[in-house]
């Protein structure tokens, strides 16, 4: 298929070898759902708002790719002020006129404003990298992705006990027993399971979490409208019901096998370790470990029959220094060093941390030792562990984690 675009009368319809993505023009001053999203957008100063609509607006480009538009940013030093340069920056990144919207033609950023108005109506929801509700860990790693879309619970983004747990697409008996076993164990410590949606271990690892009241984030290597692979409808549903999915392409992008890597440094970014059960040498799993180690995460690999060709990628992994796990007790006695950002300086607070629920967890994370208003934790946490949120503070409080302060504050101890 090649790139183009087609002038339907009432709507736009851009065709790209990646996506398919309709602009339909609507009558937005009919709409009262239209006006109700417009006054949630606006709470946001005007400034970031339109920065986020021009990022996506640049996303939504075919071909244009997120190395380029980061260039743009650096360039210019914000999306603004490169929409007002236009024409130049047109031939600069040499889009192509047929990916150009004739409204941007004319007006760039009425074009913006129409996009953003049509991605509310379909409630696209994302987090640009520069919004404070984008994950600092993923910030961190060399090519991070410039916007996150999501379906489900934005909040688990925060998490900071988080493990990436991946594998083969074709797992053996053994290697599912394997990966059940050791999430659920790591979802009853209150880890928010992370991986890719994929058949086999991915699969096996989403619906153990989720069976064991656990948290899990899905890394899509698609549009996050796309249910990829189509066996996983019903996992995708739970998903975006009881959990999240997130994926750095724009809506309509097809899934094609050059995006499933690069989604793997995502896997390895969100999570403080990343776990493989069965791969073989050449496995896609070793592309999210080779991610992990080069952004300076650990690495576990559980050991299997010699003979099976499924062991080749974690027996090389060991043979290269990953860590050895035969039972949960193996990744639990890591993560010490890893809780740093919670306060590394004193055994404690690693342990204090190790013992509490996954509920319990949630809520401390979100505590500071100034204090934090029951209000602002009601927000914070996951609508599912809002009505537990009064019983959780309690038995934190019960357990000496945390104190209650005058005027319905609560803080860590």
């Amino acid at each position: 298929m090649e790139d183009g675009l087609a002038d339907a009368g009432p709507s736009l319809l851009f065709l790209n070898t990646s996506f398919v993505f309709r602009y339909n023009v609507l009558e937005y001053h009919d709409s009262q759902e239209i006006q109700s999203l417009a006054k949630e957008r606006w709470i946001m100063d005007d400034l970031t708002t339109r920065e986020r609509d021009i990022l996506y607006f640049l996303l939504m480009i075919p071909g244009l790719g997120r190395k380029r538009i980061r260039a743009v940013y650096e360039t210019y030093g914000s999306y603004t002020a490169a929409m007002e340069d236009w024409e130049d920056l047109v031939q600069l990144l040499k889009i192509k006129d047929a990916a150009i919207p004739p409204s941007a033609k004319k007006s760039p950023m009425e074009a913006v404003k129409q996009l953003a108005y049509e991605r509310e109506t379909r409630k696209v929801r994302f987090l640009a990298c520069t919004d404070p509700g984008y994950p600092e860990r993923l910030r961190q790693i060399p090519d991070p992705p410039l916007a996150l879309f999501y379906r489900g619970e934005p909040s688990l983004l925060l998490d900071e006990k988080t493990i990436g747990v991946v594998g083969s697409r074709k797992p053996s008996p053994y290697g599912r027993a394997v990966c059940a076993t050791l999430t659920k164990e790591l979802a009853h410590a209150g880890f928010t399971i992370i991986s890719g949606l994929a058949y086999g271990i991915d699969g096996e690892a989403h619906e153990t979490a989720i069976k064991n009241g656990g948290r899990t984030i899905g890394v899509m290597g698609c549009g996050i409208d796309q249910i990829y692979p189509a066996g996983h409808r019903h996992l995708y549903h739970k998903m975006e019901s009881m959990n999240l999915l997130i994926s750095e392409y724009p809506p309509g992008t097809r899934a094609t096998p050059g995006l499933f890597p690069e989604r793997n440094r995502i896997i390895s970014g969100l999570s403080a370790g990343v776990l493989i059960v069965e791969a073989a040498e050449r496995s896609g799993s070793l592309i999210t470990a080779d991610c992990a180690l080069e952004q300076g995460k650990d690495v576990y690999a559980v050991p299997g029959p010699i003979f099976s060709e499924l062991s080749a990628g974690p027996h090389n992994l060991l043979k290269q220094g990953a860590k050895l796990v035969t039972k949960v007790s193996d990744i639990l006695e890591e993560w010490e060093h890893i809780l740093s950002p919670f306060g590394a300086d004193n055994n404690i607070e690693g342990t204090r941390i190790l013992s509490m629920s996954k509920e319990e967890m949630s809520v401390y994370q979100r505590l500071t030792e100034e204090g934090v208003h029951t209000d602002e934790l009601l927000l914070a946490v996951p609508v599912s562990e809002r009505g537990m949120l009064h019983q959780t503070l309690l038995i934190l409080e019960a357990k000496g984690h945390i104190a209650s302060l005058p005027g319905g504050y609560y803080a860590r101890r």
